[in-house]
């Protein structure tokens, strides 16, 4: 089976030196097969096989593999099978299942393009902009939270922390998010907007909340706030203003273009 595998990977290193890709190989009964096609089923091989297929045996082996598929592919064309409806059930299966495939591919390829010119356009960040806004916002903070479903919930919990409770533990305890207590650094503006005056007022070390957002309610500390590096801040910076500007022209996009959730479960 190895040196199966290894048939199907040289010939394209022997075919692609070719220059003529449509020369007819061989023919099975009326069809033909052509180096083009020898060297697209040589492409699925694995690397390891060339050495082997860049010979003149491996060549002639790896044909007569191609040889045998063919005439299994031609005689299965002709048998009931081939009319037969799970059959052609399951192609229809495959049809519907690619063409939703190249419906999502095209949707992606047109936004993601869609969004880098915009880059060009609506979304561009000028130097200015960016120092201007640096200038304005220097610091990164850095937060632990705590996420609980109600506000009732949270107002207990705040309650334990006024107390004296120890936070991480608390958050262990109670957090509907354990896995990320402490949260990395953030520029004002890459934080949650509800959450992001509160964070930059506070003192470091001061624990603050009730704050609801769409997550839930939420209590913060304030472990730390640092004033950034510029070179590497007007970097992210940029990234800052581009969102900023990217949610007020799609913002701008839903006033002519309603939003309506119908289901009450996702209200």
């Amino acid at each position: 089976m190895k040196r199966l595998l290894a048939l199907i990977a040289v010939i394209l290193a022997v075919s692609a030196c070719s220059k003529n890709e449509g020369k007819v190989i061989a023919r099975v009964g009326s069809e033909k097969i052509t180096e083009s096609y020898l060297q697209e089923k040589f492409s699925e091989i694995s690397p390891a096989a060339q050495e082997y297929l860049a010979t003149k045996p491996g060549r002639r082996q790896f044909l007569d593999v191609i040889i045998h598929e063919r005439l299994m592919l031609i005689a299965a064309r002709s048998s009931r099978v081939a009319s037969g409806g799970d059959y052609k059930g399951k192609v229809k299966e495959k049809e519907a299942e690619m063409k939703a495939t190249l419906q999502a591919f095209k949707d992606f390829m047109l936004t993601r393009m869609w969004v880098d010119d915009m880059r060009s356009t609506e979304l561009k960040v000028t130097d200015e902009e960016a120092r201007e806004y640096y200038q304005k916002y220097p610091y990164t903070v850095t937060l632990a939270h705590i996420l609980l479903p109600t506000s009732e919930e949270a107002e207990k919990v705040f309650k334990k922390l006024k107390a004296g409770a120890d936070f991480d533990r608390t958050a262990k305890e109670y957090s509907l998010d354990k896995e990320t207590v402490r949260l990395p650094p953030v520029m004002y503006g890459e934080f949650m907007p509800e959450l992001e005056d509160m964070a930059f007022k506070m003192r470091t070390g001061e624990t603050q909340g009730v704050v609801k957002t769409a997550m839930g309610y939420h209590i913060l500390k304030k472990l730390a706030q640092d004033k950034a590096p510029e070179g590497p801040a007007l970097e992210r910076v940029r990234k800052i203003i581009e969102k900023k500007k990217f949610d007020a022209y799609l913002a701008k996009f839903q006033e002519k273009n309603k939003v309506e959730v119908i289901d009450e479960n996702y209200k």
